[in-house]
């Protein structure tokens, strides 16, 4: 684990399918995997009405939040479906850069130096 990465679960407790809360620097959060296996942290509270995402399912790409059916892409942005298959952007999620490492799911700490961009952060 480098210093710019922060450990939240093992690995093997995310698999497939499953929604699992994380603690991310104090923050409440949810770990997940997309169809690919890559994983992924976000806010655990549905933007729409702050619904518990731990009881969301996972669909290839998304969580469907089982509140109210919002759809919340890996990239975090928040989306409504209707029944003929439009799509409604409704806004954004939080999430943290998110990786496999040694093991364990770690995520990027906010405001990390990385060393392939200029000191005076990103261009």
């Amino acid at each position: 684990m480098s210093e710019q990465w922060e450990r939240v679960i093992a690995t093997d407790a995310v698999s497939a399918g499953r929604v699992v809360e994380v603690d991310v620097a104090n923050d409440e959060a949810v770990a997940w995997r997309t169809r690919s296996g890559a994983p992924c942290v976000m806010a655990r509270r549905c933007p729409h009405l702050d619904w518990d995402l731990t009881d969301a399912i996972v669909m290839g790409d998304e969580l469907l939040c089982a509140g109210h059916g919002w759809s919340l892409r890996a990239d975090g942005v928040a989306l409504k479906r209707n029944e003929f298959g439009r799509e409604d952007t409704k806004g954004t999620i939080h999430t943290w850069s998110a990786r496999d490492c040694d093991g364990w799911i770690e995520v990027e700490r906010p405001g990390a130096y990385r060393p392939d961009e200029p000191e005076d952060g990103p261009a």
